[in-house]
């Protein structure tokens, strides 16, 4: 009895110890596989980004690289632009002071020349004004005659120098006068000729002549015949085309690339268009608050009336060389999906597969943000036969 008790208690611990040592070398080889292995993801991930050549294919597609560019030469950026009269080539017609329209002596679309009376104004402030200046035109030829007279009899001893004195004043400030009532005529638009012909007026025309200040084509014709305008009214406008500014609006990244002085091709939107060559003369120091834009003026010559105030053009500023900018060829670039990608030479037959941020794309060039280092060498042939490798790789993976 005592012996088959302590045969069971042997099997029993001997099974107990038998089913330990089985649990923990098992555990151990599930610890060492999970260290060994790595995530499928990982894997083919590794495995995708290079692409290893065998001495054959190498051979066969012979594929030309080319270094990444730290600088771009003649650098071209591409922007809009809005037609602008150029400063100096508009003038704005208005009247100085209120009055009836009492004559109009051009229409929209009639070119003037400079001087050339467009309008007339009748006005009592005007008439106030003529009157002013002959009272002061005749006070200050009343004050010369006596000055005059009085330095005779001062010679001849028969008035004092006191006298003398009070009419030299008196005269001094008439001419004051008489200059102030001058300038007050001038203010308003008045020419030295008809000044003059005031002097000798025997009486007082209230019409007021209003002249073109600029050669052009008069526009924008804003009163009729016999209405009553206001001080300051606009009547219309004379504009002058040989010269127009063009209003390029550049964003803040392109704009810090833009000095005065830097060529440009102004062009219609639509191809093969006519292109006129001008430069930057001015940029804008601050953004303009409408668009948000960096804006530079240019000031362009026009070619058969274009472009007109008012248009939209497409503007390619070039300016020379751009420093510390990574670019390559268009032809290294392909796509997988949406994502841009270069195949990067690592070794002799050896490509890596490089996903890439664009900047800009242009004709024959691509510039990048960071992702590729000036110097390395980045296939621009057999692309599309490296990208099929990649795919082929990825699938034999799989």
């Amino acid at each position: 009895m005592i012996t088959t008790f302590k045969k069971n208690r042997i099997l029993f611990f001997s099974a107990l110890a038998g089913w330990l040592l089985f649990a923990c070398s098992s555990e151990q080889k599930k610890e060492t596989k999970e260290v060994v292995e790595a995530p499928p993801s990982v894997t083919a991930e590794t495995r995708q980004a290079i692409i290893e050549l065998s001495e054959k294919d190498a051979q066969t597609l012979h594929i030309e690289t080319v270094a990444v560019g730290g600088a771009i030469e003649n650098y071209t950026l591409s922007v809009p632009g809005v037609v602008f009269p150029a400063p100096g080539n508009l003038s704005l017609i208005s009247t100085p002071v209120e009055g009836r329209v009492s004559a109009i002596n051009v229409r929209e679309g009639n070119r003037v020349r400079k001087g050339q009376e467009l309008f007339r104004i009748e006005s009592l402030v005007f008439g106030n004004l003529v009157a002013e200046f002959m009272q002061a035109y005749a006070e200050e030829k009343y004050q010369k005659s006596r000055l005059d007279r009085l330095e005779q009899l001062v010679q001849e001893t028969i008035s004092s120098k006191s006298e003398l004195e009070r009419a030299n004043s008196d005269f001094q400030r008439a001419t004051a006068l008489a200059i102030a009532s001058i300038a007050k005529l001038k203010a308003i638009g008045v020419s030295n000729r008809e000044i003059e012909d005031f002097k000798s007026a025997e009486q007082i025309n209230p019409t007021l002549r209003i002249y073109s200040t600029i050669d052009g084509i008069f526009d924008q014709q804003e009163v009729e015949l016999g209405q009553s305008v206001n001080a300051l009214e606009k009547l219309g406008r004379v504009i002058n085309l040989s010269r127009v500014q063009v209003k390029a609006y550049l964003s803040p990244d392109d704009g810090v690339f833009v000095s005065e002085g830097d060529t440009v091709l102004v062009t219609r939107r639509n191809e093969n268009a006519t292109k006129i060559r001008g430069q930057v003369e001015t940029i804008n120091p601050a953004l303009d608050e409408t668009n948000r834009s960096m804006v530079a003026n240019i000031i362009i010559d026009t070619e058969n009336n274009w472009p007109q105030p008012g248009e939209t053009v497409r503007l390619e500023i070039m300016t020379g060389k751009l420093e510390n900018v990574l670019s390559v060829p268009v032809s290294a670039l392909t796509y997988e999906g949406n994502q841009p990608i270069v195949f990067v030479k690592k070794g002799d037959r050896q490509f890596e597969k490089r996903e890439i941020s664009l900047r800009e794309i242009r004709d024959n060039y691509v510039v990048l943000q960071s992702e590729l280092q000036v110097g390395e060498q980045v296939a621009v042939t057999q692309v599309f036969s490296l990208k099929a490798l990649s795919r082929y790789e990825q699938i034999a993976e799989e």
